[in-house]
């Protein structure tokens, strides 16, 4: 059965907008690559956040990988602390004072 001209409009319209994967996952504002801004210790690795319907994976600056969790929709709770992300999306602080930015977005 060929598809309507409703049907195939409605679906570009989606993905013109960035709609979520069929399978329903939603991507956090969280997720992404980071480069430390402050605080972290030295080392070649980039942290990074990737979080899949409020579980999160969250590697640190050693390359370690951690499970966590959203505590909110623009905080996660990982590595035995909270990170919240900044309005801009840009800036993502830890409650121990430790700062991390966007991979790409202004670096250290």
């Amino acid at each position: 059965m060929p598809i309507s001209p409703f049907r195939r409009a409605a679906a570009l319209a989606l993905v013109a907008l960035g709609a979520a994967p069929a399978s329903g996952q939603t991507v956090s504002r969280l997720t992404g690559d980071y480069v430390c801004a402050y605080g972290c210790r030295l080392t070649d690795a980039n942290p990074s956040i990737e979080v899949k319907n409020g579980e999160a994976d969250c590697m640190n600056e050693y390359g370690g990988l951690f499970r966590g969790r959203l505590v909110g929709e623009d905080s996660v709770a990982c590595f035995r602390k909270i990170g919240s992300l900044s309005p801009d999306g840009e800036t993502l602080t830890w409650s121990d004072g430790v700062v991390w930015r966007r991979h790409g977005g202004g670096g250290r």
